[in-house]
């Protein structure tokens, strides 16, 4: 598509704005026919009657539509990725908003019955009906099942609301697009089909006052919305009204609970940056990998809504995109094809486009400027692609991936060359998640799995240490140049060890059968290999397995019986130079002030460490690398190592780091 053809379509959104506006607020008449997710659903009279009822109850609150509309509008994103995953269409988010005449319902109509069969919880302090994002999950499973039998997806609405289980058989139109309703259906099916109607009139012509879209900050536990709000500063205000689902001031912990946050486009990256910088003072092995570098550029006036914002993302061109926004929007902002956007960014035709995220407009490197990255929880090879500006077809056969291979959480990838074929892949072992902590009661026989990996066992830490980027070039028959020793952070590691298995799925086998074969839960295969019960398995794919985990199994008499853990083999010694002692506290991102400070000797590399004029001294913060350091203070890897007499990349919180500045 052509920039002609863009500004015809840009010019189809005006003229679609005056045609709303030329409407006035006169109440739409329901038709007999209504499309849903590319089926015509076919009302008689008294159907027909009802969901003008329906409608004719929406507007007579305009306010309040309004409300609900914008209210959809920004948690769309959300919702259609959740939906994506699961192949439903965008049409099932009609569905999710709760009805504000329906206090007993929870988003996607729920019922506590309802939210009992899905395992959500419902008591004093949570009521996860209205934690939109959990309830998604949920029910998208649910819908994903039924929509498997009935194959028709107005067929499949009609049996969930219905409160048909997946297991029960009920005749189905499959793969029909038509359908036939009666006044005899749930009532809610009427209010879904008025919300549908309302919105896709209003929705076109609706402009806030204000335009927010939701940050998604991944736990609250342990913490209060005002003590959040006062971290991020923001308003209490800006977290109505997508956290209904709380009822106590304090987030329980144990189980992770993301948190819905209004934000404006310019104050998206600030909180995401605060919220990340927080999570790395609350745990000292988050990630920080320096990467992306973003710098804002001069807004320009080119988008229908609101002015399009322009970042420089790894030294690349990028653009922010707002709550309308689409491919077809930002090709247009970055001046380029909607082919060449899509490319850039390593899209395909089910990727939602994700407000406040940054995209690129131009081609990304065929190399990283680090040499390995470590596989976290929920990240994908697309999240590593964009955070290092490499482009993912260089990744996937950097590291002999397929395209439609999930990788596992904890596996090392490779960003600058490709890995031995004769190289089997390598994993650093991760903390254990909160949510996976209790093995679920199980019977298993403890089968030895087949192809071992290489496991190395290490703090989190999302990049690889120098030491085992030697070891691996070391071992690597690729005639290829050495990675720049500039680009390498820091990360203490322990010998390799034995202590994770590599399953290979065997036809016919299940998640439920394999955690059975090794004694843990099926929650925990999850975690650990970035998967969920929305991915299913196939003959071949990998399974990373803990076998270190306590096996849990079933004594005669049908009692629990726990065995006892395997002995976990105690870390290598870490030497690190000693902290100094700190009188004042020094910020994470700026250096210490210049000033006089007595000689330290650096246990590594022995030696005097002598401030000379100009110079002072970065105290570490917690998360930070040498990598990060030289980053902040504008210096190289190699001066920083060489100033420190640093044999080691390894550094302590609180250690102080001489800086020379040199007239």
């Amino acid at each position: 598509m052509d920039r002609s053809v863009v500004r015809r379509v840009v010019l189809s959104c005006v003229l679609t704005v005056f045609w709303g506006l030329a409407q006035g607020q006169a109440v739409p008449e329901v038709p007999f026919d209504i499309e849903f997710a590319g089926v015509t659903v076919h009302v008689n009279e008294q159907a027909r009657q009802q969901v003008q009822r329906e409608v004719d109850q929406l507007y007579a609150n305009r306010t309040e539509l309004l409300r609900d509309i914008e209210a959809l509008r920004q948690l769309t994103p959300q919702l259609e990725v959740r939906l994506t995953d699961d192949r439903l269409p965008i049409d099932f988010r009609y569905v999710a908003l709760p009805f504000s005449n329906q206090p007993d319902y929870g988003y996607w109509g729920l019922t506590i019955q309802e939210a009992s069969k899905l395992k959500l919880r419902v008591d004093n302090s949570i009521d996860e009906r209205f934690h939109a994002l959990l309830a998604t999950d949920a029910v998208s499973t649910r819908l994903g099942e039924l929509q498997e039998q009935s194959g028709n997806y107005a067929q499949t609405l009609v049996q969930y609301l219905q409160g048909v289980s997946p297991t029960e058989r009920r005749p189905a139109s499959k793969y029909a697009t038509y359908l036939l309703l009666t006044e005899r259906n749930p009532a809610l099916l009427w209010k879904v089909l008025a919300r549908k109607l309302a919105f896709e009139r209003e929705e076109p012509v609706f402009r806030p006052a204000r335009i927010f879209i939701l940050f998604d900050y991944p736990d609250g536990s342990g913490q209060t919305l005002a003590g959040l709000a006062k971290q991020l500063s923001l308003t209490e205000e800006r977290f109505s009204p997508f956290n209904q689902w709380l009822k106590v001031p304090t987030i329980p912990a144990g189980k992770r609970y993301p948190v819905l946050i209004r934000v404006t486009t310019e104050e998206f990256p600030v909180v995401k940056n605060q919220a990340e910088e927080r999570n790395r003072r609350t745990d000292p092995r988050a990630p920080d990998t320096g990467f992306p570098t973003l710098v804002k550029l001069p807004q320009k006036p080119v988008s229908l809504y609101a002015p399009a914002v322009y970042y420089t993302i790894n030294g690349l061109p990028g653009v922010q995109a707002q709550s309308c926004d689409n491919v077809i929007t930002l090709a247009y902002y970055g001046d380029i094809s909607i082919k060449s956007f899509v490319e850039y960014n390593d899209l395909t035709e089910q990727d939602v486009i994700r407000p406040g995220q940054i995209y690129y407009l131009a081609r990304k490197a065929n190399r990283a400027k680090v040499p390995f990255h470590v596989i976290q929880r929920g990240q994908t090879l697309r999240d590593v692609s964009n955070i290092y500006g490499v482009r993912l077809a260089s990744l996937l056969r950097f590291n002999r991936v397929a395209a439609n291979q999930r990788v596992q959480t904890g596996r090392i990838i490779w960003l600058q060359k490709k890995r031995p074929a004769s190289r089997p892949p390598e994993y650093q072992q991760m903390p254990a998640s909160p949510d996976t902590s209790t093995p679920e009661l199980t019977q298993t026989e403890n089968t030895a799995p087949t192809a071992p990996a290489t496991i190395l066992t290490a703090p989190t830490n999302s990049q690889v240490s120098p030491d085992t980027v030697a070891a691996l070039d070391r071992a690597d028959s690729v005639g290829t140049s050495e990675p720049d020793s500039n680009a390498l952070p820091d990360t203490s590691w322990t010998e390799p060890v034995e202590n994770l298995k590599l399953h290979i799925v065997k036809p016919g086998q299940s998640y439920y059968s394999i955690a059975r074969q090794y004694g843990v839960t099926v929650k925990q295969l999850y975690a650990w290999n970035n998967l969920s019960e929305r991915f299913p398995l196939a003959a071949g794919q990998e399974l990373i397995v803990d076998v270190t985990r306590p096996k849990i199994k079933l004594s005669p008499d049908r009692t629990k019986t726990v065995a006892k853990p395997v002995a976990r083999p105690k870390p290598a010694p870490v030497v690190t130079i000693p902290k100094a002692p700190v009188k004042a506290p020094v910020s994470a991102d700026k250096p210490a002030p210049a000033q006089a400070r007595p000689a330290v000797t650096a246990a590594l590399g022995g030696g005097s460490i002598e401030p000379t004029p100009g110079s002072y001294y970065h105290v570490v913060q917690p998360g930070q690398t040498v990598y990060r350091i030289a980053l902040i203070n504008k210096v190289s890897v190699d001066e920083l190592v060489r100033w420190n007499n640093l044999k080691n990349f390894t550094i302590e919180v609180g250690q102080r780091l001489l800086i020379r500045k040199l007239k």
